[in-house]
């Protein structure tokens, strides 16, 4: 028999630490279509490897403008705003559909674009990505009726887009 090791066990929320740690953090999902851009802001993403490539996953419910976009393009960035700073940008972001007005411009922030794909131009980090995969959600695989009564009792379920990490932007 081999050596016998000690493990201890850790709460996960006490070694997530970096620029993308998506847990309780607003993020905001920016992607355009030709003439078109919009911008939303969501909590639910992480950044992973599959299929030998850096990739992140994003949610985005299917009735979203931005969704429209993503598939359209097959493009989106990741934007890590100031928490704080940007509190009330991200809750108007968050409140309003780029469908009906022009969001970004009157929360006064600025597009921008690397090798084509827009950006929030305040962020102090920004991922770029190509979509790999997109699937919409299955609520009927869900082990988990709690969260399915929770979050999909509208029948607006989340697409999942999982992007290849093209380039990270750091101011």
């Amino acid at each position: 028999m081999g050596e016998l090791h000690v493990f201890q066990p850790v709460n996960p929320e006490e070694i997530e630490t970096g620029p993308y740690k998506f847990v309780g953090e607003k993020i905001l999902i920016t992607a355009a279509d030709g003439s078109r851009v919009n911008t939303m802001c969501a909590k639910w993403g992480g950044v992973g490897y599959i299929w030998d490539k850096r990739v992140t996953f994003i949610f985005a419910r299917k009735g979203r403008y931005t969704s429209e976009l993503i598939t359209a393009s097959g493009e989106y960035s990741i934007s890590f705003m100031n928490q704080e700073k940007y509190r009330g940008t991200l809750k108007y972001l968050q409140m309003v559909s780029g469908r009906n007005e022009d969001k970004i411009a009157n929360s006064r922030l600025n597009v921008n674009y690397y090798d084509g794909i827009p950006f929030i131009d305040e962020a102090r980090e920004i991922i770029t990505c190509k979509v790999l995969y997109q699937r919409e959600f299955d609520e009927g695989a869900l082990i988990d009726d709690e969260i399915r009564d929770k979050f999909y009792i509208s029948g607006d379920n989340h697409i999942l887009f999982i992007g290849e990490v093209k380039n990270i932007l750091l101011r």
